[in-house]
C-alpha cells in the first residue's frame, strides 16, 4: 500500500466532500454509491485535448465533362457513409465552382459524402479524408478525382431487384439484342470515339427543367400532358446519336430503344417487335458504372416515318453475370406500354427540346408512378438525342427545355434558392444536422474534482446558419436544452465565440432569472472581448428539479422534461465563414451562478470575465502560457464535447466505469478506440449509463 503525502490526502478528502451530491430528494431516494474519485495517475499525454472530433477542410470543386466550373450549386456535406443522412454543413459553389468548407467531424469518421444534388454530376459522392482534407472534383473528364473515390447512391441486391413494384416480365414477341460489345461495367465498346462536351450552360437548363427531387407534374405539368411527345419522329432520312447525360437511379438500370412507323405506335409491350439495348449499365463512374457524362452512341440511319421509342429496365444490369435482365421491370417512353392503370400517372418519360443546342433531351423515371414509390423527378436516367441533318427530328408538340431563373439575382437560379426573392439569403445549414444535437458534459467542481461522471450539467446544443450565395452568414440561431443536472451547484452556461462583440447587431431568446450576468444593448455580455452569450444563466430556468436536484441522472428516477433556449443572433454585416469559427465554438459552464468559475472543454480559452487567479489552484493544472487549460494536475477533463447525442454515466459512475475504453483512448492520446462512446459491443458497461 502506497502513502501519498498529506497535502494530497487533505486536497483529495476536500474535494470528495464537496461533490457529495445532496440525498435529500426522496422520490425515488439516490442509490447508495461509494464515489472514488479517479485521480491517482496521469491518464493521458499533455497536450491531449480530448476532443472527440477533429476538424475537417473540405475543398471541392464542381465541372462540366468539359471541365467548366459548375457554380452556384448546394452541395450538403454528410459525417457519414450511408447516404440519406442529415447535412452537418451546406455550401454554395462559388464562380470557379469551388465548395469550400470547415466541418467537424467524429474522430472515428474517415469518409464523408458530398451531394450535389445537380443534374449532370454524381451524386452522393464518397470522400475520403486524408490528414484532415478533402481535396477533389466532381465532374470533369473523368467523372471524379482525387479524394472523390465513388458514389454510395447504386444499389444492385437480389432484394432491390424485386421492389420495383412493376410488372417484371419478358414480352414473349420481343426480341432482346445487344447493339454490340460491352466491357464488364457494361460500356459499350461502340462509343463513338469523342465525348460530346456538355456546356454548364446546357446543365443549367436541364436542372431548370428536371432537377433532383421535384415532382415534375408540380414544376412543369405541361411536361407530362397527353398531347406531349414522348418519342422521336424521324421526317428526314437522318443518322441519329444518342448521347449520355447522367442519372440520378439507385438502380443499375439499362437504356434500350425501339422502333415503329410514325402514327402506329404500340398499345403494349408485345406490339414491340425488338429492343436494342443501347447502354446495358446506364449508370456512371463511380456510381455502380463506368459511364461518363457525353459518352455517345450511333442508333444508326432511319428513314423519315420511323418512330424512335425508348425502354428503361429498372435495376436490370447484373454486375455478376455481366448481362441484362431482360425479365426486369420496364418503363416506355410510348406511354400505352407502361404499366399503371391510372391514366394520370401511366407517363414516364419527359422530352424536351433545346433549340440552342439543336438536341432532345430525354427524361427517364425508373419506378412504377402508381405504386412504387417514384419521387416524379423524371431523371434516374438522361440522355439527348441529335441527328444529321439537324431538322430530321420533329418538334411538333415537343416542349422547349427551361431557362434557369434567378428571381432576387444573387447568383442562385430559384430552383436551388432557398430564399429566391430574397438576395441577402440563399441557403441554410445545420450542426450537427438538422434533426440532431450534439453534446456538451460538464463536471462542475472546477478548480477541484470531482466524481467524474460528467453529468453535473448535460447541454444539447444545434446551430442553424442563414447564408448569402456568398456563403457569408447573415444570421445565426442555435437551440439548447439541458438533458441532466446531477449536481448541487446550480450552473449556468455560456458561449463564447471568435469574432467581435461589435460584430453582432442582436441576440435575443436568453433565459434569465438571475441577476449576476450583465448584457450589453445587443444582447451580448459585457465587458468582453470576443462575442459571449450566456443562453442560461440558471438551469432551473428552462428544467425544473421536482423535489430535488438529480434531474435525469437516475435510471430508477422520473424523466424530467424541460424547454429549449432558442437564441437568435443577427450581424451587422453578413460574416465569413472563418470569422464565425466552427461549431460547438467555445461552451462553458458557469459553476453555482459565481461569474468568475467557468468551466471550458480542454485546452479551451477563458473568457475575459473568468477568474484568472483560480488557474493552477487545487486540482487544476491550467497553464495560459503553455495553451493548457481545464485539465487536472493528472489530465483529466473538467467536460467533453460529442457531435452526435452521447449516453453519459448515471450518477456516481466515473465515467471510465461506465466506458470501458475511455483510459485507453486517453492514455493514446485520441489514436485508439476513437468510437469508444458509441453503443458497439465491448465498449460499454449498460448498467452504468443514464438511458431513458
Amino acid at each position: 500500500m502506497s502513502t501519498k503525502p498529506l497535502l494530497t490526502i487533505l486536497i483529495i478528502s476536500a474535494c470528495f466532500f464537496s461533490c457529495k451530491k445532496d440525498t435529500s430528494f426522496t422520490a425515488p431516494s439516490a442509490p447508495s454509491v461509494s464515489i472514488t474519485t479517479p485521480v491517482d495517475s496521469t491518464i493521458a499525454p499533455e497536450n491531449f485535448s480530448f476532443s472527440t472530433t477533429h476538424q475537417v477542410t473540405v475543398d471541392v470543386q464542381l465541372l462540366t465533362n468539359n471541365s467548366q466550373p459548375i457554380k452556384g450549386v448546394p452541395v450538403d456535406i454528410m459525417a457519414s457513409n450511408t447516404p440519406g443522412t442529415d447535412a452537418i454543413a451546406t455550401v454554395v459553389s462559388n464562380e470557379s465552382g469551388q465548395v469550400h468548407a470547415v466541418v467537424n467531424l467524429p474522430l472515428h469518421t474517415d469518409t464523408l459524402i458530398i451531394d450535389a444534388k445537380y443534374v449532370g454530376l454524381m451524386r452522393n459522392a464518397k470522400a475520403v479524408v486524408t490528414g484532415d482534407a478533402v481535396n477533389g472534383i466532381i465532374g470533369g473528364p473523368g467523372g471524379h478525382s482525387g479524394n472523390i473515390v465513388e458514389s454510395t447512391y447504386a444499389v444492385n441486391t437480389p432484394a432491390s431487384r424485386f421492389t420495383l413494384n412493376s410488372i417484371g416480365t419478358m414480352a414473349t414477341n420481343t426480341s432482346y439484342l445487344y447493339m454490340g460489345a460491352y466491357d464488364n461495367s457494361g460500356v459499350p465498346k461502340y462509343l463513338e470515339p469523342t465525348r460530346d462536351a456538355i456546356s454548364a450552360d446546357l446543365l443549367s437548363y436541364i436542372n431548370a427543367s428536371l432537377p433532383e427531387t421535384k415532382n415534375v407534374a408540380t414544376l412543369h405539368p405541361s411536361y407530362l400532358e397527353s398531347s406531349a411527345t414522348a418519342d422521336l419522329n424521324i421526317t428526314q432520312t437522318a443518322d441519329v446519336w444518342i448521347t449520355f447525360v447522367s442519372e440520378g437511379a439507385g438502380y443499375l438500370n439499362t437504356l434500350g430503344y425501339y422502333t415503329y412507323p410514325t402514327g402506329n405506335a404500340p398499345q403494349s409491350p408485345a406490339d414491340i417487335k425488338t429492343v436494342y439495348y443501347m447502354f446495358p449499365n446506364a449508370s456512371l463512374s463511380g456510381s455502380g458504372g463506368n459511364l461518363h457524362s457525353g459518352d455517345k452512341v450511333k442508333l444508326g440511319r432511319f428513314d423519315a416515318g420511323t418512330s424512335i421509342g425508348f425502354v428503361l429496365l429498372a435495376n436490370a444490369w447484373n454486375g455478376g453475370s455481366k448481362t441484362v435482365d431482360a425479365g426486369a421491370p420496364k418503363f416506355y417512353t410510348t406511354t400505352a406500354c407502361n404499366p399503371e392503370t391510372n391514366a394520370s400517372l401511366k407517363k414516364h418519360t419527359v422530352l424536351l427540346y433545346a433549340e440552342s443546342e439543336k438536341l432532345y433531351l430525354i427524361g427517364i423515371d425508373d419506378q412504377n408512378r402508381q405504386t412504387g414509390g417514384s419521387d416524379n423527378d423524371f431523371n434516374d436516367v438522361l440522355f439527348y438525342a441529335t441527328s444529321n441533318p439537324v431538322t430530321a427530328i420533329s418538334n411538333t408538340n415537343v416542349q422547349p427545355i427551361d431557362q434557369p431563373k434567378d428571381t432576387d439575382g444573387d447568383g442562385v437560379t430559384d430552383t436551388f434558392d432557398q430564399f429566391p426573392t430574397d438576395p441577402t439569403r440563399a441557403y441554410v445549414s445545420y450542426y450537427p444536422s438538422k434533426t440532431t444535437f450534439g453534446s456538451l458534459v460538464f463536471e462542475d467542481l472546477w478548480p477541484a474534482t470531482g466524481d467524474y461522471d460528467l453529468n453535473d450539467l448535460v447541454v444539447g446544443y444545434r446551430y442553424k446558419t442563414v447564408t448569402n450565395a456568398k456563403n457569408n452568414v447573415v444570421e445565426m440561431y442555435a437551440d439548447y436544452n439541458v438533458k441532466a443536472a446531477g449536481a448541487s451547484f446550480i450552473n449556468g452556461f455560456g458561449v463564447q465565440f471568435p469574432f467581435s462583440p461589435a460584430a453582432v447587431k442582436s441576440v435575443s431568446g436568453q433565459k434569465m432569472i438571475g441577476n449576476y450576468i450583465q448584457q450589453s444593448g445587443n444582447g451580448t455580455e459585457s465587458n468582453q472581448s470576443k462575442a459571449v452569450i450566456i443562453p442560461f444563466d440558471n438551469y432551473q430556468a428552462i428544467i425544473k428539479r421536482p423535489g430535488g436536484y438529480y434531474i435525469n441522472t437516475q435510471n430508477e428516477a422520473p424523466v424530467i422534461k424541460g424547454d429549449t433556449v432558442h437564441i437568435y443572433m443577427s450581424f451587422n454585416s453578413p460574416i465569413s465563414a472563418s470569422t464565425l469559427g466552427t461549431a460547438p465554438f467555445n461552451p462553458f459552464l458557469i459553476s453555482n451562478q459565481r461569474r468568475g468559475y467557468e468551466v471550458h472543454l480542454p485546452d479551451n480559452a477563458p473568457t475575459d470575465l473568468a477568474d484568472k487567479k483560480l488557474f493552477s489552484t487545487l486540482q487544476d493544472n491550467t497553464n495560459t502560457g503553455l495553451n493548457r487549460t481545464y485539465k487536472s494536475k493528472n489530465a483529466w477533463p473538467y467536460a467533453l464535447n460529442f457531435s452526435e447525442q452521447f449516453d453519459y454515466p448515471v450518477e456516481g459512475s466515473a465515467i471510465n466505469k461506465s466506458y470501458n475504453y475511455f483510459l485507453q483512448w486517453a492514455k493514446s492520446g485520441g489514436s485508439l478506440h476513437k468510437d469508444w462512446y458509441l453503443d458497439v459491443p465491448g465498449n460499454r458497461n449498460s448498467s452504468l449509463i443514464y438511458k431513458k
